[in-house]
């Protein structure tokens, strides 16, 4: 096949970069003034009460070279 017959596309970048997990002015506020830690929820069911989820947030414990440490939190019973 010709070089001039291969399928081409042009890609137009944006002046800044936004991630898509980014959050808005107001839900980055809400966060920042919320009293409640904010955890990822996963379908795990608390080993102490049983409760159907549990939250997960990762803490960097040791050095670089080597993975983070995960808690895990029921937000019912609060044992970690």
């Amino acid at each position: 096949m010709p070089k001039s017959e291969l399928p081409t596309s042009t890609t137009i970048s944006a002046d800044k970069a936004t991630p898509l997990w980014a959050k808005s002015d107001e839900e980055q506020e809400a966060l920042r003034q919320s009293k409640e830690p904010t955890r990822v929820m996963v379908e795990e069911a608390c080993i102490k009460c049983g409760a159907p989820e549990v939250g997960f947030y990762t803490v960097q414990l040791r050095s670089v070279d080597e993975g983070q440490t995960v808690f895990y939190e029921c937000p019912d019973c609060r044992y970690t």
